[in-house]
């Protein structure tokens, strides 16, 4: 398969198989006489499974070391759960801080709501933003 019939039969840009490849996670060879690199079936399973494991979040380097237990031979599911695993901790840290951001911004606007909206002058553009700073 070229770049494009590759990219084609996973679903993705051909820059990004392109890029994938540059980084040295889809092997390819080059075909004689033009160059074009050419991909077999296992580079499309291997990126099928970078695509996805974007879509989990998963960071490239993360994905790299994945694919280069497989490699070896080692199961790359361990991993997978571990990383899937810090994933969600993460995502739940990130909301518990959304949380507490959306608390303070709500708290922020109740103290503003009786507060009259004011005229810029040489020490202030707005005293609700003077306000919030202590906030």
């Amino acid at each position: 398969m070229t770049v494009n019939e590759l990219a084609r039969a996973a679903d993705v840009p051909p820059a990004k198989v392109r890029y994938y490849a540059r980084r040295g996670l889809l092997p390819a060879q080059r075909a004689a006489g033009n160059g074009y690199r050419l991909f077999d079936n296992a580079a499309l399973a291997r990126l099928r499974f970078i695509s996805t494991s974007r879509v989990l979040g998963f960071a490239l380097k993360d994905i790299e070391r994945l694919l280069r237990d497989a490699d070896l031979g080692q199961s790359p599911c361990p991993q997978v759960r571990t990383l899937l695993d810090q994933r969600v901790a993460a995502l739940a840290a990130q909301r518990r801080a959304l949380t507490r951001e959306e608390a303070r911004l709500r708290a922020i606007s109740a103290r503003w709501a009786d507060l009259p909206d004011g005229v810029p002058d040489v020490r202030r553009l707005c005293p609700l933003v003077e306000v919030a700073r202590g906030a």
